[in-house]
């Protein structure tokens, strides 16, 4: 009975899909222009997805930002954009092992 028990809950634990996870970092800007939108993709999507930031980060600031899109990712592309029309892309980034996110030059 006790074999029953472990093999019904190991083929429980592996037939339950594994449950999204919100990622919680802080976009720090450490260029010399405002900070105004940041795109996050999962890494080998073609397009950028929604704009994470509810307000603009000033030099040397930093925001605090969820990443609520429903993925078990850890990997993802950055697109930063500037308020003087300027971008920047980061590819390959893992959001998972870092709690602040640099933009830099």
């Amino acid at each position: 009975m006790k074999r029953f028990v472990i093999a019904l809950a190991a083929a429980f634990l592996l037939a339950t899909p594994a449950l999204a996870e919100d990622l919680y970092i802080t976009i720090q800007n450490n260029t010399d222009t405002t900070l105004t939108e940041v795109y996050v993709s999962h890494v080998g999507t073609n397009d950028w997805e929604d704009n994470i930031l509810d307000s603009d980060v000033d030099p040397g600031e930093g925001l605090a930002v969820t990443i609520a899109d429903g993925r078990t990712t850890c990997n993802y592309d950055i697109k930063a954009v500037f308020d003087d029309g300027g971008t920047a892309e980061f590819r390959g980034q893992n959001l998972c092992k870092v709690k602040t996110f640099t933009v830099h030059d």
